[in-house]
């Protein structure tokens, strides 16, 4: 049994691993946005504007704290990381992820969605709040899929701004 499970979970980072997922570049204007505000006050609206929707939040992870602590390893030496807080916070859809693996075994890789915030240093009063964009396969219904994925995340981004779409 454990034999399968092994070989199970290595087919399944090699999918994961070979999906066709690219971070769109060049498009930040698109995925993120920045407002004036408190920190805390921002993530926690981005964490509301998850749960609103029935959603769940498997993680929140901590960047900034992570550079922070690796920094002197990473890079040889203390100097501060850029940012003053930097948090992401990972969920999925399952209607919509079971809509995109339908589709192409291949989309798994966009599960789980990332969104984060960010405040830097350099901008102590603004906080950027986007998320990471991922191209699934070409046919029309991944394309469908991943049109409902990126609307999904922008609207949780504007509502956690107070932007309208």
């Amino acid at each position: 049994m454990k034999f399968s499970l092994s070989l199970a979970a290595i087919a399944l980072a090699a999918a994961v691993s070979t999906a066709p997922a690219t971070v769109l570049a060049g498009e930040p204007a698109k995925t993120i946005k920045t407002v004036t505000g408190d920190f805390d006050e921002v993530f926690g609206d981005l964490q509301d504007a998850v749960i609103n929707r029935g959603l769940v939040i498997d993680y929140v992870g901590d960047v900034g704290k992570m550079l922070e602590r690796t920094a002197e390893a990473a890079t040889g030496s203390d100097t501060a990381a850029p940012y003053l807080n930097a948090r992401y916070l990972q969920f999925c859809s399952a209607a919509i992820t079971h809509e995109a693996v339908g589709a192409d075994v291949h989309n798994l890789a966009m599960c789980p969605y990332l969104i984060f915030a960010y405040q830097t240093r350099a901008e102590p009063g603004e906080v950027s709040v986007g998320y990471r964009q991922v191209t699934l396969a070409p046919s029309a219904a991944s394309q469908a899929a991943q049109t409902k994925v990126h609307n999904l995340l922008q609207a949780v981004v504007n509502e956690a701004v107070g932007a309208n779409p």
